[in-house]
């Protein structure tokens, strides 16, 4: 869609929102823990229809246990636009053998030098996304401004 002076928001559809997560590596993981929202920053991989992260044992793999339902958010800011994509979807962590050698044979890129261990698999409910097309009435947005 171009671009709409009157009206920059752009609702994407699900392709357009999978490949902008095909190319993004950075979001926030939100989910439950004890009743309460928590949001934790994380890179990730989108690969096959689904999203795959690490991470090690502690609180944020704990809840996701007791509670699978998560949404993940990442955005970005071009020279033209800035996008926001959150997927909704159902975490799990992968257990067997197999699920965990073809997880370390996706090229991811790893942005810190802490080593973690356990894969978790996103398998997506839903994906939505908009584009708002920067025009000189709205070149000072950042991706909060989406919703």
């Amino acid at each position: 869609m171009s671009p709409d002076t009157a009206n920059p928001v752009e609702v994407l559809n699900e392709e357009e929102c999978w490949n902008i997560l095909l190319g993004a590596t950075l979001g926030r993981l939100a989910l439950s823990i004890a009743n309460e929202p928590e949001i934790y920053p994380i890179n990730f991989v989108a690969h096959d229809g689904k999203i795959l992260l690490r991470t090690n044992p502690g609180e944020k793999l704990f809840a996701l246990t007791i509670n699978d339902k998560v949404a993940l958010e990442t955005d970005g800011v071009g020279s033209q636009s800035v996008w926001s994509v959150v997927v909704k979807g159902k975490a799990r962590q992968l257990e067997s053998g197999a699920e965990i050698e073809a997880a370390e044979r996706i090229p991811r890129q790893q942005l810190t030098s802490t080593k973690k261990r356990v894969f978790v698999e996103i398998v997506p409910t839903s994906i939505t996304g908009r584009r708002i097309h920067r025009g000189p009435e709205n070149d000072e947005l950042a991706p909060g401004d989406l919703y």
